[in-house]
C-alpha cells in the first residue's frame, strides 16, 4: 500500500501530518549518552540526537524538510512539528 496509503488510514494527510496539522517527533532522553534522541513515524528516516532540546529543535528545522523531500512526501513551504519529550527521573524523599 505504501506510505501514502497507510498515512491516510492512520489519520494523516498526504503531507504526513496528523489531524492537528503538525508532524509528531518523539524525543527520548538517553541518560547514559546525555543526549535527546529523536525519531518520528511521520518523517521517514528521521533519527538524530542533540545534547540540548534547543539544539535538537534547530537540527529538526533543517532535517525535516530535507527528509520529506528525499522521501517524496508532499509538504508546503512551512512544516509545523511538535516534539513529545520523555525523560525518566527519580525523586527522593528527605528524611523527616
Amino acid at each position: 500500500m505504501g506510505w501514502f496509503g497507510n498515512a491516510r488510514h492512520r489519520g494523516y494527510n498526504t503531507a504526513g501530518m496528523n489531524a492537528s496539522g503538525r508532524l509528531i517527533i518523539n524525543a527520548v532522553w538517553d541518560d547514559e549518552a546525555r543526549v535527546w534522541a529523536a525519531t518520528s513515524d511521520d518523517v521517514p528516516g528521521l533519527a538524530t540526537e542533540a545534547d540540548d532540546m534547543e539544539v535538537l529543535v534547530e537540527k529538526l528545522k533543517k532535517m525535516i524538510p530535507e527528509l520529506l523531500d528525499a522521501n517524496g512526501v508532499a509538504h508546503g513551504e512551512d512544516v509545523p512539528f511538535e516534539i513529545l519529550g520523555q525523560r525518566f527521573a527519580v525523586a527522593h524523599r528527605e528524611a523527616a
